[in-house]
């Protein structure tokens, strides 16, 4: 199946949305890291995700 990584990012970007949406908002220096990396994730996927898009347009 050649959409598997598109699908997993997608997964990925949708996890990473609800755990943003519904996290402890515990305080701690381990929690501040992830909620870093979250955020980031949620504006690098959806740009990976446009770069897949348009590489398999231009390939066909």
């Amino acid at each position: 199946m050649e959409d598997t990584p598109v699908i997993q990012l997608v997964t990925l970007w949708f996890v990473v949305l609800i755990y943003i949406q519904t996290g402890s908002g515990g305080s701690g220096a381990v929690n501040m890291i992830i909620e870093t990396v979250a955020i980031l994730l949620v504006y690098i996927l959806p740009l990976t995700l446009i770069i897949f898009t348009a590489l398999r347009l231009f390939d066909n």
